[in-house]
């Protein structure tokens, strides 16, 4: 039988684990999951919108008109997700981990921690159902796999193991690392370049597989990340065996 994977974490984690979900979401999916969970855990009279914010909006904002303290304000984007959160992070850790189940498809109970005793969210993330069956579906389709920025660890690394091959498809500036940029054109690229196809199989293989960026080694991030960007290792995995 498999080990169930479970991590701890603080409260503070956990809200900007939240965040980060909720960041790589569009406004109108923010609109309609954040409202039901917001109206269980406060008393705000509020009122799914839909409004072009300013004169010169090409297009319309979905978000949430929200009356509170004497005063009618209309919340979308990063306002919504602050407000969201900071209203959320002022409950009990109860609510704050089934609030964290609902988001983020897991299972996730009040804890302590087991060494300093501080009291955080224990979380079931059901990882141990992934595994990378080397079809290349996040090297080929998903954008934030083969367009993000690295952290200097990554950078740092190819550097001490003169991977300058690696380097060159790194642009760097203003602090950040972006890859993969095509050094040719300086555009990024629409796919991996890492990634190559074995012979006369449905598989693919990463090049750089014993020095790939720190993203990479962690995709998918989460069950919910798996099964919105349909990853087959862990659908495949998940799938029940009776069905």
């Amino acid at each position: 039988m498999v080990k169930k994977h479970q991590k701890f974490v603080s409260i503070s984690e956990a809200l900007n684990k939240l965040k980060n979900t909720l960041a790589m979401q569009s406004e109108l999916k923010n609109q309609e999951e954040i409202e039901p969970i917001l109206a269980r855990i406060d008393d705000f009279e509020m009122r799914e919108d839909v409004r072009k914010v300013h004169p010169l909006d090409f297009s319309d904002r979905y978000g949430l008109g929200i009356k509170s303290d004497g005063s009618d304000k209309f919340y979308y984007g990063t306002d919504l997700v602050d407000l969201f959160l900071n209203r959320l992070g002022s409950k009990p850790p109860e609510t704050i981990a089934k609030v964290y189940s609902k988001i983020e498809w897991v299972k996730a109970s009040i804890a302590k921690h087991p060494e300093t005793g501080v009291t955080g969210i224990l979380i079931e993330t059901e990882m141990e159902k992934f595994e990378c069956v080397q079809c290349g579906h996040c090297c080929l389709e998903l954008s934030d796999a083969y367009q993000a920025s690295v952290p200097d660890s990554d950078v740092l690394r190819w550097q001490r193991e003169n991977r300058y091959d690696i380097l060159e498809w790194v642009d760097t500036f203003a602090g950040l690392n972006d890859v993969w940029i095509n050094p040719r054109t300086g555009v990024s690229v629409s796919r991996c370049p890492w990634l190559r196809k074995l012979p006369k199989k449905e598989k693919y293989i990463c090049r750089i597989h014993e020095t790939k960026p720190e993203h990479c080694r962690n995709f998918p991030k989460s069950k919910r990340h798996a099964l919105e960007n349909d990853c087959k290792g862990f659908i495949d995995n998940a799938r029940d065996p009776e069905s």
